[in-house]
């Protein structure tokens, strides 16, 4: 009985699902700013959350990797 290998602990989806919500805060922040220039202080908690999100990604992957930390 042959087992399957290199199976991933989440769905193939759930990154991409992250990163389109990451895309979806920081496009609001925009809209907000560009439209509604009275809710900047809620624009601003969006881009800082959208940017804490997209650091956090980056660790996780890059700490996950088999390679080094190098620039390539």
């Amino acid at each position: 009985m042959a087992q399957k290998r290199g199976l991933a602990p989440f769905p193939v989806w759930h990154d991409s699902a992250v990163e389109f919500f990451n895309f979806v805060i920081i496009f609001t922040a925009g809209y907000l700013v560009l439209r509604r220039p009275e809710r900047e202080r809620l624009a601003f908690g969006l881009l800082v959350t959208g940017s804490l999100l997209m650091a956090t990604l980056f660790l996780i992957g890059a700490r996950g990797s088999i390679l080094p930390g190098l620039n390539y």
